[in-house]
């Protein structure tokens, strides 16, 4: 077997072989300009090695520094996803917050919460992907949750106000009674804080509703049997039920109930064009189907039914259905048919 030569024998083995093969006169000569020579290789290896040794400690640096950078930026984008799930999971506790302290909104704030509970699952299914906030889905994500937190400053800034308003209001309306046969001043102002009073009493009147649900059935016996269906060509009925709540404010006499059917393209399902209501607003909307009840304060569940009239069925998609009553919404869902 070959035996390997060091680089320091093979120059002494060189050297060797040249002073045995010169004259003695030209040998230490020629011996000196080959070691000359030889130092001058050496050198240039060994600077060449110095420069290489400084090029790879360099690169080796630049991967340190970019695999710090690729860590932090890990260790902050999980930050960042801990933070917006917190964030969405605090909202949620506010609007049930929200909710206990104020019953007669909870159907209206019920709906934005639905919102900020999707919202969340939507977060969760991102990450499950893959994904993260910073990718086209997650930038969205932020984008939303930056508008239901929009929402619900904005509803629990008016909540307060109208409590800090009736408060005042009720204060005052103490106050201005216990000076009514002092001046004719003090009695023209207990006159208006009385019908700013009587404004607040009437919203407290409206009717309010919570478990509104929606869906489609199929009938048969006559129109006497009713069977769920998630189908949309299958339908034949669709059925909108809702509890209206207890209220000892409300007046005792003959209610109008409308329900607002709205498919999957925006339109409303309507009898003709006189099938409208007339809104506090003065605006007029559509109407689908419409129940007269009698109300006596108590706790009444009501259903409202549209009959499938759409020649081919129904079409496939999310339907919105909304309630009102006394020119106001009092209740809201939504449903989807395959």
């Amino acid at each position: 077997m070959q035996k390997k030569i060091s680089l320091q024998g093979y120059i002494n083995l060189t050297c060797y072989r040249m002073e045995n093969n010169s004259p003695k006169g030209e040998q230490s000569e020629e011996k000196e300009n080959k070691k000359g020579a030889l130092l001058i290789i050496l050198l240039v290896i060994t600077a060449l090695l110095a420069v290489l040794s400084g090029y790879l400690f360099y690169q080796v640096g630049e991967l340190k520094k970019e695999a710090e950078v690729l860590k932090t930026q890990k260790v902050d984008a999980e930050k960042d996803t801990d933070e917006y799930r917190a964030q969405l999971q605090l909202l949620t506790a506010k609007y049930d917050s929200l909710m206990q302290a104020h019953e007669g909104l909870r159907a209206e704030l019920e709906v934005e919460r639905q919102k900020v509970i999707t919202l969340l699952a939507d977060y969760e299914a991102l990450k499950r992907s893959g994904g993260n906030l910073n990718s086209p889905g997650g930038v969205s994500m932020r984008q939303r949750m930056e508008e239901l937190q929009q929402t619900y400053d904005e509803s629990e800034s008016v909540i307060l106000e109208l409590k800090a308003k009736n408060q005042e209001l009720t204060n005052e309306n103490f106050r201005s009674k216990k000076q009514l046969e002092e001046t004719s001043e003090q009695n023209s102002k207990l006159t208006s804080e009385n019908s700013k009073l009587n404004k607040t009493v009437e919203i407290a009147k409206r009717l309010k509703t919570y478990e509104v649900y929606a869906d489609a059935v199929r009938v048969s016996g006559g129109g006497s049997k009713e069977k769920q269906t998630d189908k949309a060509k299958k339908a034949d009925r669709i059925r909108v039920c809702f509890t209206v709540l207890d209220n000892q404010l409300a007046d005792k006499q003959e209610k109008l109930l409308y329900a607002v059917i709205k498919g999957p393209d925006k339109k409303v399902f309507v009898e003709g064009d006189k099938s409208k209501i007339t809104l506090l607003n003065g605006d007029e909307i559509p109407y689908s189907v419409k129940k007269e009840v009698f109300y006596d304060n108590k706790v009444m569940q009501l259903c409202l039914n549209w009959e499938v009239k759409q020649t081919g069925g129904l079409i496939a998609g999310k339907y919105l259905v909304e309630i009102y009553s006394d020119g106001v919404q009092i209740g809201a869902t939504d449903f989807t048919l395959k």
